[in-house]
C-alpha cells in the first residue's frame, strides 16, 4: 500500500529507491520519447494505471532522471502526468456522483500522482538552470538583496511548454478541490497530506518572478488556493503563505494583494 506521508519524507531525505534497472540516463531522445508516449497512453486510457508497479517505477525514473532527459521532452513528461491526473479526477468525480460506489478506492492513485508531481516539479525547477550550464535558479529576490538569482534561466525558458503545463495542473487541482474529498480519504491527516503537496508547489511557483508575471498561471494558482481556503480550512495556511511571501519576496507585493482580494471575495 502506497503511503504518501512516508514517501514525501523519503523525498526530503534523499532520492527514493526505484525497483527497476530502467533509466532515462544515456538513452537517445527517440527511445525516451517512445517510452513517454507509452506511459502517456496507459495513463490516458485509465488514470488508475499509475497503481501498476511497472508503470509507476518508470514514472519515478522520469522524475529521478529529469536532468538527463532532452529538455524538449521534459514538458511532454509533465504533460503526461497532468493528463493522467486529469483523467483520475474525472473518475473520482464520477464515483462520488454514483450511489453505491466506494470513492476511497481512488485515494492511492491520487497519492501517487501527488508524489510524482511534487518530485517532478521540484526536480524540474532545480534542473532547468543546470541544463543551461548555470547554477540552479531559486527564482527569489529577498528584500535588501538586489543580486538574488536575477538572470538565471527558468524551466519555461529551457523546456518550452513547462509553464503552460503548470497552469493546466492548477486548473485540475481547483477542480479536484471542489469535490468532497473527505469521502475519498479515510482520515483528515491523509487528505491534508495530499492537499499540502499542491499548496507547497503553488508557494514554490510564486517564488519565481517569471511565473509571478504570468497572469493566467497566477490566476490558476490563486483560484486553487481560494477553493482550498473555502472548502478545507485553509485560512491559517494561506495567511502564513501570504505573510512569508510579503516578508521575503519583493516581486510578490502586488500578486499577494490580488490574492487577498480574491480570498476576501471567495
Amino acid at each position: 500500500m502506497f503511503n504518501l506521508h512516508e514517501q514525501l519524507i523519503s523525498l526530503q531525505e534523499g532520492e527514493p529507491s526505484v525497483a527497476t534497472d530502467f533509466t532515462f540516463d544515456g538513452i537517445d531522445a527517440v527511445t525516451a520519447k517512445r517510452t513517454l508516449n507509452g506511459l502517456t497512453d496507459k495513463l490516458v486510457v485509465n488514470g488508475e494505471n499509475i497503481n501498476d508497479a511497472a508503470t509507476f517505477d518508470k514514472l519515478m525514473c522520469f522524475a529521478r532522471d529529469l536532468a538527463a532527459i532532452d529538455p524538449r521532452l521534459v514538458a511532454r513528461g509533465l504533460d503526461m502526468l497532468v493528463s493522467g491526473f486529469e483523467n483520475q479526477i474525472k473518475q473520482v468525480a464520477t464515483t462520488l456522483a454514483t450511489p453505491g460506489y466506494d470513492p476511497t478506492r481512488h485515494a492511492e492513485a491520487l497519492d501517487r500522482y501527488a508524489f510524482l508531481l511534487q518530485w517532478t516539479v521540484e526536480r524540474g525547477e532545480s534542473t532547468a538552470s543546470q541544463a543551461a550550464g548555470a547554477q540552479p535558479a531559486k527564482g527569489r529576490k529577498r528584500r535588501g538583496n538586489a543580486a538574488g538569482a536575477a538572470g538565471a534561466p527558468t524551466v519555461a525558458e529551457v523546456a518550452p511548454g513547462w509553464k503552460g503545463k503548470l497552469q493546466d495542473l492548477y486548473v485540475a487541482v481547483r477542480q479536484l478541490l471542489e469535490l468532497p474529498l473527505g469521502r475519498v480519504w479515510n482520515s483528515v491527516p491523509e487528505r491534508d497530506t495530499f492537499i499540502g503537496v499542491f499548496t507547497r508547489l503553488a508557494h514554490k511557483a510564486m517564488e519565481n518572478p517569471a511565473y509571478a508575471k504570468d497572469s493566467d498561471l497566477q490566476r490558476a494558482l490563486f483560484d486553487a488556493l481560494c477553493v482550498w481556503l473555502q472548502n478545507y480550512n485553509g485560512l491559517y495556511g494561506l495567511v502564513t503563505m501570504i505573510t512569508q511571501n510579503l516578508q521575503h519576496y519583493e516581486h510578490l507585493s502586488e500578486p499577494m494583494a490580488a490574492l487577498v482580494q480574491l480570498a476576501y471575495e471567495a
